[in-house]
């Protein structure tokens, strides 16, 4: 019988030929075993608990380079396919795509580490080659760095868990995941370095800047140029500057191949100029529902930030603005958009790193986005940077500057303070509201550039030198206010015409409430003989109702004007106008002026009675509406529908009386009506040369202007009734040999 597998050699019997035959075929099996990997994980991650595989979470597929590998998920727990599968070739130094699709109903987090030095543990930071949070497909890209080992199977562990789980490590066991082990083979780049760089911060404080090396086709050595004389030849060095300035940085990086340098020109800028350190850094306690600070705005500054999930924030470095001593600055924040907060603002004004209980500036209370005006106190350090510390919580929040903050957060940013060098910006407001009753308007500087003198003028003849003055009228009329400021470089005036309308005895008119949504008034103008023309444009008035009893049309007695009043749309409508005539608060039938159907717009006669008791300031309502219902001016608090009412002042004048020239006839006054205030008067009678007294009285017989002026007929006289609101005058001339003379003078 044949035996193959021994050979008779010298009597004996010798099986070394066919032993032989049967080992070489393990003689590959050997030599990939010993490749899978060289190195045994040094850890075995578990699989999560059988009570979570229900979720449906796990590893779905992994594709890099040549692996692209699906799985069931959860249910296959830790799996190693590093041997199972063939292994991806990688280039190091080369970015290659990497995606990994997790559980398609739930956000996961995704790690994947590789040991790069084949030593059978991963390192979890130095090892960490991608990182993927709070997705469902998890891309990017993977690179092998300098140093790798190459030409073996290197272990490459990927590893996810649910978003709301603890972050994936490399030997952790998922709760609700799973981990899988594949190989990679690293090999030399064939290809010279294509040099990249980043920096973990381009503008400092510190001077601590962290460059990090992104070069591709895997350098082996490195020559770093900071810009400041220093270099370094680490793949990715920390470089303290110690000179403030912008810096070009440079590194050049080279392989057995070739070289290649990547310059990024002033690409670190070191700001040096930072607050004193604070003594105290509020931390957050217990954040929750969005509450917090998500952008800040003061002057030209504007930061976007992360709410109070990110706990205090210091933006002193990047977070900077400067304000002048006197000037006004809008304070803006945007805060949690379903709750109100308490938000204060401190300024460290005399740069100590305390906030003392006079250094807050803002306060806003139980409100969403506040917004605000920021006055810069003329007390502040100057030309130093200083620090504005931000604070917002819940409603009702007892926090201060360094503590007590639950929900929400703190923030800091730096304010340098400059010297005011300006001459003032006059400005002003006040609290009067057109068509109100208030005894007294309470008159607010908001001039820039910290005037330190101020004087008023309220066009009744009366002053102020005060800051802030509260000014009563006595007599009807429209009255032009004006605000000289002043400081130690300049001054500068500011004036506003017919800025308060006020009725005396005031009287209070009644509710008038529309539903504008579909339909409002876009315009009101007036044409009277003798006046300058009337115009308002408007919107869709807040609640259907317009308040501007703070503009004056004028009427003349015993004549009819031309009011015209357009819509913004074409529709056939009814416009009714009435005219409070006898001045008692009450829009009566008697004084209902029209109540006509027309398209658009509206043209309206608006006829004076020439009754005397007429003359003076009154009430016009205008109601514009898509019905034809009954007229009626006051709704309460029902609000007509399809309707838009808009409030007027009139001011009714007297028609000029031919007898006024019977005396001194050869005196002319001009312009009558003024628009200015400024009047001129020329007298054609040499016989009439005089020196004359002057008053003028307006309608109540008050004397509002009291002087001399030198009549004659070489030269006009000029009479400046500009600080006089708008209204008719009674104009009284008495020279010193009897002679008299009356003149009626509108100021328009």
């Amino acid at each position: 019988m044949t035996q193959p597998l021994r050979t008779i050699l010298g009597g004996k019997v010798r099986y070394a030929a066919g032993l032989l035959a049967l080992a070489l075929p393990l003689f590959p099996l050997v030599a990939q075993a010993q490749n899978c990997p060289p190195a045994a994980s040094g850890c075995t991650p578990g699989s999560a608990p059988t009570a979570n595989i229900p979720f449906g979470m796990g590893i779905l597929n992994v594709t890099l380079g040549t692996i692209n590998n699906t799985t069931p998920g959860i249910q296959d727990g830790y799996k190693d396919y590093s041997c199972t599968l063939g292994a991806a070739t990688l280039i190091i130094g080369a970015d290659v795509p990497i995606s990994i699709r997790t559980n398609t109903n739930a956000d996961e987090n995704v790690r994947v580490w590789a040991d790069l030095n084949n030593d059978g543990t991963f390192s979890p930071t130095s090892e960490l080659l991608f990182s993927s949070n709070t997705k469902r497909t998890h891309t990017g890209t993977v690179r092998l760095p300098s140093g790798t080992v190459t030409g073996v199977r290197l272990r490459l562990r990927v590893a996810a868990d649910y978003v709301n789980a603890t972050l994936p490590s490399p030997c952790s066991t998922p709760q609700y995941s799973q981990t899988e082990d594949y190989a990679v083979i690293a090999s030399a780049s064939t290809q010279a370095p294509v040099t990249d760089f980043v920096a973990d911060q381009t503008r400092t404080c510190s001077g601590t800047v962290q460059f990090t090396d992104q070069s591709q086709n895997g350098p082996t050595s490195w020559r770093w140029d900071f810009g400041d004389g220093t270099t370094s030849m680490l793949a990715s060095p920390s470089h303290q500057y110690t000179t403030a300035g912008t810096f070009t940085v440079a590194l050049t990086t080279s392989n057995s191949v070739g070289s290649n340098t990547r310059t990024r020109a002033s690409y670190i800028t070191y700001d040096n100029v930072v607050p004193v350190a604070a003594t105290c850094a509020p931390a957050t306690a217990a954040f929750c529902c969005g509450y917090g600070i998500t952008q800040f705005t003061l002057g030209t500054l504007t930061q976007i930030s992360a709410n109070g999930q990110a706990g205090y924030e210091d933006f002193t470095c990047n977070g900077k603005v400067e304000v002048t001593v006197g000037n006004r600055y809008t304070l803006r924040l945007t805060t949690s958009p379903g709750n109100p907060q308490d938000t204060r603002v401190w300024l460290d004004l005399n740069n100590d790193g305390t906030f003392g209980s006079g250094e807050q500036i803002f306060q806003a209370l139980n409100t969403s986005n506040p917004t605000g005006t920021l006055l810069v106190p003329a007390t502040a350090v100057l030309n130093q940077p200083l620090r504005l510390r931000v604070v917002s919580d819940y409603v009702g929040s007892s926090f201060t500057a360094c503590d007590g903050i639950q929900y929400g957060q703190a923030e800091d940013y730096t304010v340098t303070v400059r010297a005011n060098t300006s001459p003032p910006t006059a400005d002003f407001t006040s609290n009067y509201t057109a068509g109100s009753c208030q005894a007294a308007i309470q008159f607010t500087d908001i001039s820039q550039n910290a005037p330190n003198g101020w004087l008023w003028t309220f066009g009744d003849g009366s002053t102020s030198t005060l800051q802030n003055p509260s000014h009563t009228y006595a007599n009807t009329g429209s009255y032009t206010v004006s605000l000289r400021a002043t400081n130690a470089f300049g001054t500068t005036t500011i004036t506003r015409t017919d800025y308060v309308v006020v009725t005396v005895p005031c009287v209070q008119y009644c509710t008038a409430l529309g539903d504008n949504a579909a339909f409002w008034i876009t315009n009101v103008s007036l044409a009277t003989p003798q006046a300058t023309p009337f115009s308002n444009a408007s919107g869709a008035n807040t609640n259907g109702y317009g308040n501007y009893a703070g503009q004056i049309m004028t009427l003349r007695q015993g004549q009819s004007s031309t009011l015209t009043v357009t819509a913004n749309a074409n529709f056939q409508r009814v416009t009714t106008v009435w005219v409070d005539w006898n001045r008692d608060g009450f829009f009566a039938t008697s004084e209902l002026v029209s109540n006509q159907i027309s398209t658009n717009p509206a043209t309206i006669t608006v006829p004076v009675p020439a009754l005397q008791s007429v003359v003076g300031f009154t009430r016009m309502r205008i109601i514009a509406r898509l019905n034809n219902n009954s007229a009626y001016a006051c709704t309460g608090t029902t609000a007509q529908p399809n309707t838009e009412i808009e409030d007027y002042s009139v001011q009714v004048v007297s028609a000029t009386a031919t007898q006024e020239a019977k005396s001194l006839p050869a005196l002319t006054v001009f312009p009558n009506p003024t628009t200015d205030g400024q009047l001129h008067l020329r007298l054609a009678d040499a016989r009439a040369a005089d020196t004359y007294s002057v008053e003028v009285e307006n309608t109540l017989g008050a004397c509002v202007y009291r002087g001399q002026l030198r009549l004659g007929t070489a030269a006009d006289a000029s009479l400046d009734l500009s600080g006089l609101p708008r209204g008719l005058y009674v104009l009284r001339l008495w020279g010193s040999h009897g002679q008299s003379a009356i003149r009626r003078v509108l100021r328009d």
